[in-house]
């Protein structure tokens, strides 16, 4: 099974942010997405952003990741 986990934004260089995401940051393109800035979340498939999450719902995502990790 594969989960989305949230990556947040860390920068944002024209339509690329590099965005970091268990442990790692990489580079991620924004051409499906809108209205982005530094310290959102962001939900990515290979390399390509499909939607923004709120911070809220992105840290509960992150919390249940590291419990389903045990």
């Amino acid at each position: 099974m594969c989960l989305a986990i949230p990556g947040k934004i860390i920068k944002i260089s024209g339509k690329k942010a590099k965005i970091f995401q268990k442990n790692h940051s990489h580079w991620i393109d924004l051409s499906l997405v809108e209205d982005v800035k530094v310290g959102d979340y962001l939900i990515c498939q290979s390399n390509f952003a499909l939607n923004k999450v709120e911070s809220l719902e992105a840290e509960k995502i992150l919390k249940l990741n590291l419990t389903l990790e045990k």
